[in-house]
């Protein structure tokens, strides 16, 4: 097909010329499968909204098929968002792939192709967002709370974050609790890392905002497993993790946390530096409370007083300390390079800080003085430990 133009040219003086008969071929359209999806059990819906043609000759009609992978139903195949169901997970990975084809009633497209991955099967999602609905244009915090040492326990709805984080970030948490994802030694939790990243394929497909897991004693398992897990498994830069935070996370839990950190560090995804901060409640009383992260190297170290009260009361205050971290001034003072808490978190002003590694040198450890709402932060022994962070710098044009 061809298209006739006449074009009229002002040659000025009031005078004009016709240019008649252009000819201009038709142009075949572009297709656009869009992003690569993730899917658990749920139908996930592809978008191939981005295609057009170049040149506007008409509508367009739309063909997708599947080309690889176990066999799935597409509905509305010949739509621009066509719904593919019919996905059963089993123990591992499946992949399939599906084309897209645009045609403007006389050419067509060059064939655009989109992935779907299908997680491992991690039995039935036990996460919830306690602040629906979610935002893409906030960052995203995972909260696993404490149990056990093995499995977390149903809390109830409860997490550490109040309502100026909900303002702030999307919080994901367990309220039915978390299990292993085999018994015996050397549990992992990345299962949760599986629910995570369909969950957020289908509310986020083009997500471009930081993720932070935490957890608070026995959940520091879960917590750092999930980064592994996302970063290595799947090394997708839209759901990686970069930054793991751990509160009282239980030595006698896994040991020192020593090769977990390790692994997580090198897990980079795309050049994003991974760290990790772990906030040490009291360590005395005999209750084994003592936090392993604290004691690693290339870990950001926050410690506190020992708090009155019982053991619980010890255990839950660095939690506390950091869900006030984001209203209170004094904590997120900077005071020369020291300071943590929500100033380091995905909301604060540190998100996208790059930190010096050392090596075999723990260079990180500050020190709280004060209690759960007053205070200042200080090098906790600046001859042992002389590590500052970097102060953002905000940049104008």
């Amino acid at each position: 097909m061809k298209k006739i133009i006449s074009i009229v040219l002002v040659l000025g003086w009031g005078l004009t010329a016709e240019v008649a008969n252009a000819v201009i071929a038709n142009q075949p359209p572009i297709a656009d499968a869009g992003l690569s999806r993730y899917a658990a059990a749920d139908p996930v819906e592809l978008d191939g909204t981005g295609s057009y043609d170049p040149d506007s000759s008409g509508l367009l009609s739309y063909a997708w098929c599947q080309i690889a992978g176990p066999g799935l139903a597409i509905a509305d195949a010949d739509t621009t968002t066509p719904t593919i169901s019919g996905f059963f997970q089993t123990d591992e990975i499946q992949e399939c792939e599906f084309e897209l084809v645009a045609s403007d009633g006389e050419l067509t497209s060059p064939p655009d192709t989109v992935r779907i991955t299908i997680v491992p099967d991690f039995g039935v999602s036990s996460l919830v967002l306690d602040n629906p609905p979610f935002d893409a244009d906030k960052p995203t915090i995972i909260y696993f709370g404490g149990g056990d040492c093995v499995s977390g326990l149903a809390v109830d709805g409860w997490s550490p974050f109040t309502l100026a984080w909900l303002s702030r970030a999307n919080v994901i948490y367990f309220p039915n609790g978390y299990t292993p994802d085999t018994g015996g030694g050397g549990r992992t939790y990345y299962k949760y890392g599986d629910m995570i990243i369909a969950y957020l394929s289908a509310v986020a497909p083009d997500y471009r905002q930081p993720i932070q897991t935490v957890g608070w004693s026995t959940g520091g398992q879960p917590a750092i497993d999930v980064g592994i897990h996302l970063n290595l498994m799947y090394a997708d830069a839209r759901y990686a993790i970069n930054r793991v935070t751990f509160f009282d996370a239980l030595r006698y839990c896994r040991g020192h946390y020593r090769q977990s950190i390790s692994t997580f560090r090198n897990s980079s995804v795309d050049g994003e530096q991974c760290w990790a901060d772990a906030y040490v409640s009291a360590t005395s009383g005999g209750e084994g409370f003592a936090a392993g992260p604290s004691f690693q190297e290339n870990v950001l170290n926050v410690g506190f007083p020992d708090a009155t009260g019982g053991w619980y009361q010890r255990h839950i205050l660095a939690s506390g300390w950091y869900a006030d971290s984001l209203a209170l001034a004094e904590i997120n003072h900077f005071n020369h390079g020291v300071v943590a808490g929500a100033y380091w978190s995905v909301v604060g002003p540190g998100k996208n800080l790059q930190l010096a590694s050392t090596p075999g040198t723990q260079t990180y450890r500050f020190q709280w003085y004060g209690d759960a709402s007053s205070g200042y932060m200080d090098l906790q022994n600046e001859a042992d430990h002389p590590g500052r962070l970097p102060e953002p710098v905000t940049l104008a044009a």
